[in-house]
């Protein structure tokens, strides 16, 4: 291999990369100490062999030693003889062979030992035959007798035994001193090995110190020398790897960069003085004026752009960009794309607008007119920006005026002073029916109607020359001849002298508005149904009729007017059968009045009259009468005829009223009183009569605060059981006891309890005490059933729920079939579905139902059949005047038989004479009561009745 191959090699070594090298100086590390491992394996196994020969040396001797007891204390006579003796012969020899040939002995593998030991082994093996014979020849004792001959074999043995263990020692410290040459000789080959790999681990620092960190740590001064400035300095390395590669490079960067930095000191120089122009001009500009980079951030804005936007321009080019001023990026009218530098890198020039947001947050419209540059080497956007904001609103007036003018469902008329026409909107041609081209240039009388005459039009114009306004409504005449109205106004525009440069006329078709109006009007003031004035029409009208009549100093009459017993016309026959009623009723009315007078109709079947003679008292009677008889003539409601009749209240202006309010009023008070004296006829307002309605006032007051005051109590009145003559249930009866007035009658208060829906709450009251008082007599006297009547107005309303009046018997201990709900006759002909699913709700809970006053009212049988009824009380009417032969007996026997055949009980009301008591026995009723057995007692008379008992049997007097 010659020089030259070698250099080339090594030159190519040196020029491997440095991933390389460091690669062949790891494996030349790692074949190295493998090396190392195998050369300390090989000493290692060297010295083993030797101690193992050793050790197997010093068993021999043992063994040797071992015999020689043995044989002695075998001769002698101290042990029995065994074939221990042959065995450790056997081991003994064995060992001999593995020392001299090799081999596996005591569990060590053994070498054979060198020819410098042949001699001493053959030493121990004649030593061994001797020691081995006399062993073997070896008499033994017999009872303790030593054999003949025995001390000179035992001498001899003796002898042979130190001379084995002579040889053999010698063998043994000749293995000794072989193993400790052995040993020594492995620790100077292992100081060897530790000089050598330190040699090694140098050479490897050295070539990584000369072919890395030297090179790396000039690299690193040129670098530094790089940042001070110093482009001149140069960094040589001989080889090609990345290191010499990276001086190559930094060498030219050096280079670049000095001649850079050169260019740059001749370009700055320029720079300044272009900036210097620049900035005069930039700073004295009108207009705002930017530079940004590709990032869209400001690098110089002037003081007019800053200003422009509300902040300094040291705050806008401390980090602010162009997209902190767009006023909504993602409005439809923004120009943000515009703004993107893709799209600006695309055109050398950019103009377009749109609308910036100012620090305090006000919008302004600009128009930008951007170019490209190039800014200290980078590329850039140099621009201007104009505020267009008035511009734009100016524009935007202009478009909306011509799309009002246009668009507006106003019709626009412009004229000169002279009322010629110079210019329409679409409006004018839908509205009028004349084209643009057609009234161009007419005068604006082209659409007058003829209705107004030359007085109104003087008006106007002369309203245009004082004010240069007017505004009304007009009739005018389209194209084709159809009159319309015009709500119109006119405006006048005057040019900078003071005359006048137009005047412009804004009008709409009114026509459909005006008769909408009129039907506004009237359905405000006209009752829909008859077509007669409604209650704020008569409101409007009697005012102005008692000023009249006061201005003129006579008086009027006012006549209140509620249809007897048209309740159940509308509820038998239906409401359509009702409306068409009311409506013959307002036709009578109409046609009983004079023209002069007045038919108002205030809602429902209540009516009122203004008569304007009312000092004609005559008149006025004649007037009432006539009204009275022409209401009461029979109807005929298609296949029903019907008969109804009217109550009347009449009051006088001013001597009943000074107001409308108490006019009213009081006429209505006089109404009532009408219908309390007999219903079909008339009744004059009096004094007694607002006293009265004082003390309904009054009692209605004291009725709000009974409840609360704890003035109610409840007695109870027995229901006799007819076939046994003992007390079975009890009706609860309401008593008012008034602090002042003393025990006031259910029929004074009962009604006024109705009206003003109190009985709602005093019911809920009833039904509550008479559950307690039910549950502490069903404890104390066994089942006591107890009848509590629930007003109709109670039953219908909202506030009556028969789940929590179960819920309160049940939480007294009451069974639901403990109590009886007493209801009317005309409450189950108002049934609705509320009503129906209280009453089934309370047969749900046991609780039974009674239909009081049958036969009073107007329910049909059905009625019967469709409510799940347990009850019926035969009214007192049809009791107290039943004998043997009348009539009333007969009907009270019917009405027995039917609830029998229908399975429901019967209760007669009213029992006061012992025939009565005999006849409805007789007659199959269940139940019965009245005076004859007890009058309504409190509870506490009530429970002493029930304690001593009631006794009635027939034809015999009643013993309580």
């Amino acid at each position: 291999m010659s020089a030259t191959y070698i250099s080339r090699l090594w030159r190519s070594a040196l020029n491997l990369g440095l991933r390389k090298k460091v690669a062949i100086v790891f494996i030349g590390m790692l074949l190295f100490s493998g090396l190392n491992l195998g050369v300390l394996h090989l000493m290692l196994q060297d010295f083993n062999g030797v101690a193992a020969t050793a050790s197997v040396a010093g068993k021999m001797r043992m063994l040797g030693q071992k015999l020689a007891y043995e044989a002695l204390s075998i001769s002698t006579g101290l042990r029995e003889p065994s074939e221990d003796i042959e065995y450790d012969i056997v081991d003994f020899e064995a060992a001999y062979l593995v020392l001299r040939s090799g081999g596996v002995a005591f569990g060590d593998t053994i070498r054979p030992l060198g020819a410098r030991h042949v001699e001493h082994m053959r030493a121990v093996w004649v030593a061994w035959q001797r020691y081995r014979d006399l062993i073997r020849q070896m008499p033994i004792a017999r009872d303790g007798v030593m054999a003949p001959g025995m001390a000179e074999i035992q001498n001899a043995l003796s002898s042979a035994s130190a001379a084995l263990l002579a040889s053999t020692d010698i063998l043994i410290q000749e293995l000794v001193d072989e193993a400790q040459a052995a040993q020594a000789n492995a620790l100077e080959t292992m100081y060897r090995l530790l000089v050598l790999n330190a040699l090694i681990l140098l050479t490897a620092y050295l070539a990584m110190s000369t072919q890395i960190v030297d090179p790396l740590q000039r690299l690193a001064r040129h670098c530094l020398e790089l940042a001070r400035g110093n482009y001149s300095q140069r960094t040589v390395h001989d080889t090609k790897d990345e290191i010499g590669r990276l001086a190559d490079a930094l060498n030219q960067s050096g280079q670049q960069i000095g001649d850079l930095v050169e260019a740059v000191k001749r370009e700055r120089k320029e720079l300044r003085r272009t900036s210097a122009m620049f900035q005069g001009l930039a700073r004295n500009a009108v207009t705002g004026v930017f530079v940004m980079d590709t990032d869209m951030r400001f690098r110089y804005v002037n003081r007019k752009l800053a200003e422009m936007f509300g902040y300094t321009p040291d705050e806008m080019t401390r980090g602010m960009s162009v997209h902190d001023l767009l006023a909504s990026p993602e409005g439809p009218h923004d120009r943000a794309g515009k703004l993107s530098w893709e799209r600006l890198n695309m055109l050398s020039t950019s103009h377009y607008e749109t609308r910036a947001r100012r620090r305090d947050g006000a919008l302004v419209d600009i128009e930008v007119f951007a170019s490209r540059m190039a800014l200290e080497g980078s590329p850039a956007i140099i621009g201007i920006v104009l505020n267009v904001t008035e511009r734009k609103k100016a524009q935007a007036s202009e478009r909306r005026a011509a799309l009002v003018f246009s668009n507006t469902s106003e019709a626009v008329v412009i004229t000169d002073a002279n009322a010629v026409i110079l210019d329409v909107n679409p409006a004018f041609t839908a509205i009028t029916g004349y084209e643009r081209s057609e009234a161009i240039g007419r005068r604006m009388n082209l659409l007058a109607s003829g209705r107004h005459d030359d007085a109104f039009y003087g008006e106007m114009w002369h309203a245009l020359r004082t004010t240069g306004r007017w505004s009304g409504d007009i009739w005018n005449r389209r194209k084709n001849g159809e009159e319309y109205v015009e709500r119109l106004t006119i405006d006048t525009s005057y040019n900078e002298d003071g005359t006048v440069n137009c005047h412009i006329g804004l009008f709409s078709d009114v026509t459909a508005q005006r008769r909408k109006e009129e039907t506004i009007w009237r359905q405000a003031h006209f009752d829909h149904l008859t077509g007669l004035p409604n209650r704020r029409m008569f409101h409007e009208e009697l005012k102005r009729l008692m000023n009249l009549a006061d201005r003129e100093h006579r008086s009027l009459a006012l006549i209140y007017l509620d249809l007897d017993l048209f309740k159940e016309v509308n509820d038998s026959l239906g409401h359509d059968k009702g409306d068409e009623l009311l409506k013959e009723v307002a036709h009578r009315l109409r046609r009983a009045v004079r023209q002069d007078d007045m038919v108002a109709r205030l809602g429902g079947d209540e009516f009122t009259l203004i008569l304007a003679r009312g000092d004609d008292l005559e008149y006025v009677e004649r007037m009432c009468q006539q009204v009275i008889d022409t209401v009461s003539e029979p109807y005929v409601l298609g296949h029903h005829v019907v008969t109804i009749s009217a109550s009347l209240g009449v009051t006088r202006y001013p001597r009943d009223g000074t107001n409308v309010t108490d006019l009213l009023k009081n006429a209505d008070l006089a109404m009532y009183s009408a219908k309390d004296a007999g219903r079909n006829q008339h009744c004059h307002f009096s004094l007694t009569m607002q006293r009265e309605a004082q003390e309904r006032r009054d009692l209605l007051r004291e009725l709000q605060a009974a409840l609360e005051h704890g003035e109610f109590e409840l007695y109870y009145q027995p229901i006799v059981e007819l076939a046994t003559g003992h007390i079975a249930k009890a009706e609860a009866l309401l008593r008012w006891h008034h602090p002042r007035r003393g025990m006031v009658a259910p029929g004074d208060f009962i009604p006024l309890a109705e009206d003003s829906g109190l009985i709602v709450p005093i019911g809920d009251w009833v039904f509550r005490e008479a559950v307690a008082q039910a549950a502490r007599w069903n404890a104390r006297y066994g089942e006591c059933q107890i009848s509590i009547n629930v007003s109709p107005v109670q039953f219908m309303s909202d506030d009556l729920n028969p789940c929590e009046w179960v819920a309160w018997a049940a939480q007294h201990g009451t069974p639901g079939n403990a109590v009886v709900v007493e209801i009317t006759e005309r409450m189950l002909m108002k049934a609705d579905g509320n009503s129906r699913n209280k009453l089934l709700a309370f047969r749900d809970a046991g609780v039974h139902v009674a239909l009081d006053d049958f036969g009073t009212g107007y329910s049909s049988l059905s009625y019967l059949k469709r409510f799940d009824i347990d009850f019926l009380k035969i009214d007192q009417l049809f009791v107290r005047n039943i004998s043997a032969e009348s009539d009333d007996l007969a009907l009270c026997q019917a009405i027995i038989a039917m609830a029998h055949r229908l399975g429901l009980k019967v209760v007669a009301e009213g029992v006061a004479t012992e025939e009565q008591h005999m006849l409805l026995a007789l007659a199959g009723c269940d139940y019965a009561q009245g005076f004859l057995y007890s009058q309504a007692l409190n509870a506490r008379n009530f429970e002493a009745l029930l304690e001593r008992g009631l006794d009635v049997e027939p034809g015999l007097s009643v013993t309580p």
